[in-house]
């Protein structure tokens, strides 16, 4: 790939050959409108580097201890952060970003000058983050994603080592080829919280103290406000707001009949969805406040399904997670959780599959949805984010075409988007074991070259994380074979 200077040199000369107006691109075939969109964020990517590079020296010159004679406060920002959100004109979250990620490659690098040019001094401890700098640097990875893995992640602790969180970098960084910044960022969540389960509680705890609902009245008589809410009950506040409209904001198509009239009603009311939100959230205050104190309710409610092994629970050790957002939850709240909604058993196998049922019925059962759910954790196409509750379970061998089983382990969750795109441009999902495969049409693709899908479960990603520390365990004991 080359040096960044000669990347940026080479991929400069290419976006300055498109031409200087939008007119030029008009006529492009499809493969070079791609290849022109490709070299332009080649580029940016190369000039971010730059600037990052720029951004950690930037901030050696403006460090604290300098006071006013610091480089940003002598041009008159009170930051680096502030000197290079208005010089760049990037958002002030970029700002910080750019900032961020160019401390890390300026750290990684003078202890490398350091151990390159004085070799007889003892070896420097190399920064944790070092595989993001090398990333950074090599075009592999954004500053946008490399600063989400930098968050994600957080700092060494007592009981998370450098070393621990190097090896997660360097896991992210392979990852960051398929994942947004945004998902890498709940992807670095999820491994730090695999290395230190009472960080999760912890973590947990601080979020339910940092909860608030605040309501005033507006000069107009309107009343508004804000709230803010810790994952798990934010995720019942979710679960109850789309229950109120989710046939409105791309739900599943297939449902049973029993549920046909009340989703009927829901798409054609005539309120806009934000109004139908307003007046059925007040609604539920209503009943709530009108109640009956001795009243006890019956179990028909939205639901927020929370995922655990069985192994957590018996020894109380690790943590679970929220289905559709993938959060970390606390042993003791899923405990609260069980007491409160009651559980269903999911029983994976060795490729990470639930209980088939057969061909006896044409849609999945509800049963059935839990256990794809679970596996799949959402919509599988790659970069897709939509949770469980907003997917469609998709046949791989359709159901008149294949004459397709009602089995999990022969469907897949799509939301209703892909879902669609897959039927109607060409697409395929192939099944080998445990490994599902997205095969695009011979138009995008002609050798029609598979691409991985891999589950958003943070349950089964966990799950398979274990298994594989435990392979690498049991190898490691085996004894050596004598030589000769």
């Amino acid at each position: 790939m080359g040096t960044p200077a000669t990347t940026l040199l080479r991929t400069a000369d290419t976006v300055a050959r498109l031409g200087d107006s939008p007119a030029v691109f008009v006529t492009l075939p499809k493969q070079d409108l791609l290849d022109a969109l490709h070299a332009i964020s080649d580029l940016r990517q190369s000039c971010d580097t730059f600037s990052a590079w720029i951004a950690g020296e930037l901030n050696r010159r403006s460090s604290t201890d300098l006071g006013s004679a610091g480089l940003a406060q002598q041009e008159g920002y009170r930051t680096p952060q502030a000197m290079v959100e208005a010089i760049t004109g990037t958002t002030k979250g970029g700002a910080v970003s750019i900032v961020e990620v160019g401390k890390m490659l300026a750290e990684t690098d003078a202890v490398e000058t350091l151990q390159r040019e004085h070799p007889e001094l003892p070896a420097p401890q190399i920064p944790w983050h070092a595989p993001i700098a090398h990333a950074v640097t090599d075009g592999k990875v954004s500053i946008a994603q490399a600063d989400a893995i930098r968050a994600g992640l957080g700092l060494p602790t007592e009981t998370v080592p450098p070393e621990a969180l190097s090896e997660a970098a360097v896991e992210l960084v392979e990852d960051a080829a398929t994942l947004t910044a945004a998902q890498l960022h709940r992807r670095a969540r999820q491994l730090r919280d695999n290395l230190d389960d009472t960080e999760v509680a912890d973590r947990e705890k601080a979020q339910l103290e940092q909860q608030h609902l605040k309501a005033w009245k507006r000069s107009d008589g309107m009343v508004e406000g804000k709230f803010l809410y810790a994952p798990e009950p934010g995720a019942f506040l979710l679960s109850v707001l789309d229950e109120l409209t989710n046939p409105r904001r791309g739900g599943p198509r297939f449902v049973k009949e029993e549920d046909r009239a009340r989703i009927d009603a829901i798409l054609n009311d005539p309120r806009p969805t934000e109004r139908l939100a307003a007046d059925g959230f007040l609604e539920l205050l209503r009943i709530g406040a009108d109640a009956d104190p001795g009243q006890v309710f019956g179990s028909r409610r939205p639901a927020v399904r929370v995922i655990v092994t069985k192994e957590s629970l018996d020894s109380d050790e690790g943590h679970g997670s929220i289905q559709d957002t993938g959060e970390a939850v606390s042993i003791a709240t899923i405990r609260r959780e069980i007491c409160s909604t009651g559980t269903v058993a999911v029983v994976l196998d060795d490729d990470g599959q639930c209980v088939n049922v057969g061909r006896e019925q044409r849609l999945f059962t509800s049963r059935q949805r839990i256990g794809l759910a679970v596996r799949d954790g959402g919509c599988m196409w790659p970069g897709c984010g939509r949770p469980p509750s907003w997917c469609e379970a998709h046949h791989i061998n359709q159901w008149k075409r294949d004459h397709g089983k009602t089995d999990i382990a022969d469907g897949v969750l799509l939301c209703k988007h892909h879902h669609l795109l897959l039927h109607n441009n060409g697409w395929d999902i192939t099944r080998t074991g445990g490994y599902y495969a997205l095969i695009p049409p011979r138009s995008i693709s002609p050798n029609r070259e598979a691409r991985h899908l891999a589950t958003k479960s943070r349950a089964v990603q966990d799950w398979n994380a274990r298994r594989n520390r435990l392979r690498d365990r049991y190898r490691s004991l085996e004894p050596t074979p004598p030589s000769g």
